[in-house]
């Protein structure tokens, strides 16, 4: 028999084997999921394939992936980079091929190949970062969630016509928006479809960021298999058939070219069977940082089902209510009695298909109880309780933070910390006296919530019923995992798994990681009082519960029927707010009368949103969902009409016409602005300069979803959002011809009084037309960027000097430049003055004794409607005036402590905000961030200090954000304003060391030069320490006391300091902290 080979290519989800002859050719492929056991799988599958052709044959093995470099080893055999051993196989194969896309399990990257001479070779690569969200396993984890095979998956994706957005760049913020469409009964073909383009665009934008991919095209790897990914990527890399091609052997050319490799290098060793790796694998001993085991206190091995069996007379039925909370995981239903007592309840999968679950319990309680009750009122909750709202006919729709704590504060008046972790979203309620002070959300993090942990479980082959929490309360050393996000700690799964960690000692360390990150990211700094409850689907799992128990050193309650408490609070909420006479609700037969969906595209806009039309079997009316506005909406109670919208007014006075427009002539020179970034404040100064200039200013259309995928598409690194969206203005301009387009460079902006040091701009701003180019051939469109340096931070006379600078590029003298700029000053300061009146009287004479909601943040992502997801309309819709944060009379607080330090212009703008908001009790903030910002993540801590313990929202917004949980949060927040106490100002006072005590000074290691700090100190008479250099503690202490979006060297500073704080001989009275003050980034 002929000489034969392996090659091996292990990944994170896969290992795949080939056997391949002297010559190249492929003669068995294999693909085996590994399961968390790579080792064994390897094994069992080269015993496999040695039974049928014999050692003797077998004259040598490759490996590549990240998973095999401990395999090279025990076989010694070579081990090749899987960039390289895939460009190896795709050379020899495929020669004519120039670009390679790889999407696996948990990698996604290209490979550029280039001619040198008669070779190929490596011209360029990328892959990505730690992300899961162009990978394989993200389409695993949204096909199993559908109850899908992959392979069905793969076939559904072909039925759809119209695929709707859904978010790519993280799996956590698509699986939200594939959640949302399914709460507005959109098909699972276009859901699924829509899947597919999402993970394209991701691969598009995030990955590829730009590059250009040269035909022919090859797509490999095991996504490669899915036809509906296949169809995906060749229309959004818009390459026609024979530009694109899915090699024979899609899943193996890693294991292919490993083998090539070592032929072509010769350095093929001889095979020397499996006796390595199974004296590797009978001693294999891993002793990794752990915890201590979990353990459970008695009262949580109680059944926590409670359904109580009333004694009806004859000929009498219960008055009783029921709640509905559709959630992205189950559905609840419950039927309550006038005392509160649970008569029926049912915990189902709601699979992607809200209507379906909800017709279901429907009919099982009505079967169950239909005919000994009365539904005197129906309240739904939950992401889906519009839809349900309309469907059943409910009489209350409320959010979910409400209803889960008037659930909890009817079990127990005396609850003061509510946690509830359910399938996607995680929330904390914070409960004073029966009434919500505080709540938050998960924000755009699964790794606190339920469907993380199913999804490791599946991972690890185990029942997340049983199995998981039987497992991990017997787990004798729990590993410390990552805590932070959901890919973070499935690498670090994989990295023990691959070192042979016991199963169960796994389990146990994700019940930590669930709790912790749930502590750190969800809980953060707020407070958690002695009395908690923990509800949600989450608090099934006893090791999550034992978990809590461990890290808080609390009690934890699991309250009865902690799994539909939501559904519970919302038929208390019926039965507490009932004002009617008979209920809306349509009766438990509903579950008997069809219902068809049909979905259609509303042109009336250029938002040209997805509308889903359900027509329900004897109503007149269908419902719609889907719309941004109210053309198709039928059941929302609209009270928009009596309160002002302030922020068309701020958008009147923003776009104002200037007087010298129509004095231009016909054939007058346009110059294209694109409505972005600081354009949204000094829109009018530029409006008349140009004009004055002799040209016609246009402006980019208003952003709009179109606009924003361009954007997205178009971006070259991964940026803030506002910054996307400025790349689709830009782009915007082009495809209307206009061939000028002026996109300053805006270093400073005009300082808010003259002796502050600073007023800078964002630095993606100020490099946002440099950024711009490396994304944007404006040579292939005829356009020119026009990209003047402005420092409006320096004063009026330097910013004439470099004006008339550009003034000579547009051909205009230094006279013409000098008038055109008075006119734009004037311009301005008419716009800025317009805002101080509006503001003024929307103040004074509005709304007095009323509460009204300030928009704070920047103008570009609180006063634009599509990037801040129309959170004023949403307001109005909720009876709430909302003002923009530019409304306020900021001058009033300008010489507060902290405020003329601040670096940023934005930032002292929001500072001085938040002490107005502080100070009127009328006013509360809707704080709007984005996703990545960087002068945010340090801002937000100064604002939440001023705001003291007056209610709070802050938000983070971008292209992945769903109005259902804009909206959740919004209507939890007025609720819990609803009780707010009258408001006493805090005094903030930042707190002097005195001299009168010696204390050691810890310097911060910031480099070598600390310790040159620690002799000048010294060198004074004043003792001096350094900080050891940082190690895993550290990060551990840093990650737990920081918001996980400072940078890298906040988070372990910090770290280093809580390190100290911990150490046994610490004494606050004579420790302080070295920490210089740059006044910058």
């Amino acid at each position: 028999m002929k000489d034969l080979f392996l090659g091996v290519d292990v990944g994170s989800i896969s290992a795949n084997t080939v056997l391949m002859d002297q010559e190249g050719n492929v003669i068995e492929e294999h693909y085996d999921r590994v399961k968390g056991q790579p080792l064994r799988v390897v094994k069992e599958r080269i015993e496999d394939i040695l039974k049928r052709v014999g050692t003797e044959t077998i004259k040598g093995i490759a490996f590549t992936g990240k998973g095999a470099k401990l395999l090279s080893e025990l076989f010694e055999a070579p081990f090749y980079n899987e960039v390289i051993a895939q460009s190896e196989a795709m050379t020899k194969l495929y020669p004519q091929v120039r670009t390679i896309i790889d999407i696996g399990g948990q990698d996604s990257k290209f490979i550029l190949l280039e001619k040198e001479g008669s070779k190929l070779r490596i011209r360029d690569f990328g892959m990505n970062t730690l992300c899961a969200a162009g990978t394989g396993s993200f389409l695993d984890q949204q096909a199993s969630r559908l109850k899908l095979t992959i392979e069905e998956f793969s076939q559904l994706a072909l039925k759809s016509e119209n695929p709707p957005r859904i978010a790519g760049r993280c799996s956590v913020f698509a699986k939200s928006d594939m959640i949302h469409l399914q709460q507005i009964a959109t098909p699972d073909y276009d859901i699924v479809a829509g899947l597919c383009y999402a993970l394209a665009r991701n691969f598009k934008g995030n990955i590829a960021k730009g590059a250009h991919l040269k035909p022919v095209v090859a797509f490999i790897g095991g996504v490669a298999a899915n036809l509906g990914m296949r169809k995906a990527l060749k229309e959004v890399l818009e390459l026609k058939d024979e530009e694109f091609l899915v090699p024979k052997h899609f899943a193996s050319m890693g294991a292919i070219g490993a083998v090539l490799l070592a032929l072509k290098e010769n350095k093929v060793n001889r095979f020397k069977g499996l006796s390595g790796l199974e004296e590797y694998l009978k001693t294999l001993k891993y002793e990794p940082a752990s915890w201590e085991p979990l353990s459970l206190r008695p009262e949580h091995l109680e059944n926590k089902s409670k359904v109580y069996i009333p004694k009806i007379p004859p000929l009498k039925k219960i008055q009783a209510y029921l709640g509905i909370d559709v959630g992205s995981i189950s559905t609840n239903l419950v039927v309550i009695d006038s005392e509160g007592r649970v008569l029926a309840k049912r915990y189902l999968m709601t699979a992607g298909r809200p209507i379906e679950a909800i017709r279901q319990g429907l009919k099982e309680i009505g079967e169950e109880i239909g005919h000994l009750v009365d539904i005197q009122g129906v309240g739904t909750t939950g992401s889906g309780r519009y839809l349900t709202g309309d469907f059943v006919g409910a009489d209350v729709v409320r959010n979910e933070i409400t209803a889960q704590a008037t659930a909890a504060i009817h079990i127990d008046p005396e609850v003061d910390t509510i946690f509830e972790i359910g399938g996607q979203d995680s929330k904390y309620i914070r409960v004073d006296r029966g009434v919500i002070v505080d709540f938050e959300m998960n924000k755009v993090c699964a790794a606190g919530t339920g469907s993380f942990l199913e999804e490791q479980a599946e991972r690890l082959g185990l029942d997340i019923k049983s199995d998981f929490q039987e497992l991990a309360l017997k787990a004798k050393n729990p590993i410390k995992m990552g805590e932070r996000c959901t890919v973070f700690i499935e690498s670090d799964l994989v990295h023990h798994q691959q070192q042979g960690a016991r199963i169960d000692d796994l389990v146990a360390g994700l019940c930590y990681s669930i709790a912790l990150n749930y502590l750190n990211r969800v809980v953060g700094d707020r407070k958690i009082g002695e009395r908690i409850f923990f509800q949600g689907g989450t608090a099934f799992n006893k090791g999550v519960v034992a978990a809590f128990e461990r890290l808080l050193g609390r009690p934890i309650t699991v309250p009865e029927n902690h799994e539909v408490t939501g559904a519970i609070g919302a038929a208390l909420l019926a039965m507490r707010e009932r004002s009617w006479e008979k209920s809306n609700f349509k009766g438990f037969d509903l579950s008997q009368r069809r219902y068809e969906i049909k979905t259609f595209e509303c042109k009336s806009c250029p938002n040209h949103c997805l509308i889903r039309k359900v027509t329900i079997e004897g109503e007149k009316e269908p419902l719609f969902y889907g719309s941004r506005c109210e053309k198709y909406d039928v059941l929302r109670r609209r009270r928009r009409s009596e309160i002002p919208n302030l922020f068309k007014e701020r958008e009147r006075l923003l776009f104002m016409a200037y007087p010298g427009e129509e004095k231009l002539p016909e054939d007058a020179p346009q110059i294209g602005i694109p409505v972005c970034l600081y354009l949204h404040e000094f829109l009018p100064f530029w409006r008349a300069f140009f004009t004055e200039l002799g040209f016609r200013v246009v402006f980019s259309d208003r952003t709009n979803k179109e606009l924003i995928r361009q954007g997205v598409e178009a971006v070259v690194a991964e940026t803030c959002f506002p910054i996307k969206v400025a790349h689709g203005h830009v782009l915007n301009l082009i495809q209307k011809g206009i061939r000028l387009i002026f996109l300053p460079s805006i270093v400073g902006v005009p300082k808010l009084k003259e002796d502050f040091e600073h007023s800078q701009s964002c630095p993606y701003a100020q490099a946002l037309p440099y950024v711009i180019r490396s994304a944007i051939s404006f040579e292939d469109y005829g356009a020119q960027l026009l990209a003047p340096v402005v420092p409006f931070g320096w004063g009026e006379e330097e910013v004439e000097k470099y004006l008339i600078d550009f003034g000579k590029q547009l051909g205009k003298s230094p006279s013409e430049v000098r008038w055109a700029l008075k006119c734009a000053w004037e311009f301005q300061r008419r716009f800025e003055q317009g805002l101080k009146v509006m503001g003024r009287w929307a103040l004074e004479e509005l709304f007095r004794g009323e509460k009204a909601l300030v928009i704070v943040g920047r103008p570009y992502n609180t006063c634009d409607p599509e990037v801040n997801l129309d959170i004023p309309e949403k307001l109005r819709d909720l009876g709430v005036l909302a003002i923009p944060m530019d409304f306020l009379p900021l001058e009033k607080a300008i010489d507060r402590e902290g405020i003329r330090e601040m670096y940023w212009r934005y930032g002292q703008k929001i500072l001085l905000a938040a002490h107005l908001i502080r100070e009127d009790e009328r006013l509360y903030p809707v704080y709007i961030s984005n996703f990545g910002c960087g002068p945010d993540s340090f801002i937000i801590h100064f604002f939440k200090e001023i705001m003291g313990d007056k209610p709070a929202l802050i938000l983070e917004i971008d292209e992945h954000s769903a109005d259902a949980g804009i909206v959740t949060r919004l209507e939890a927040y007025l609720d819990s304003l609803k009780n707010a106490p009258k408001f006493l100002p805090p005094v903030v006072k930042r707190g002097r060391i005195g001299g009168d005590v010696e204390r050691v000074i810890w310097i911060p290691y910031m480099c070598d030069h600390a310790h040159a700090f620690k002799a000048a100190f010294e060198a004074c008479g004043v003792r001096a320490e350094v900080f050891p250099e940082s190690d895993e503690e550290t990060l551990y202490w840093g990650r737990k006391y920081t918001s996980g979006k400072e940078c890298y060297p906040c988070v372990l500073t910090t770290g280093d300091m809580i390190k100290v704080i911990k150490r046994p001989d610490f004494d606050p009275k004579k420790t302080a902290f070295f920490m210089p003050s740059g006044n910058g980034p």
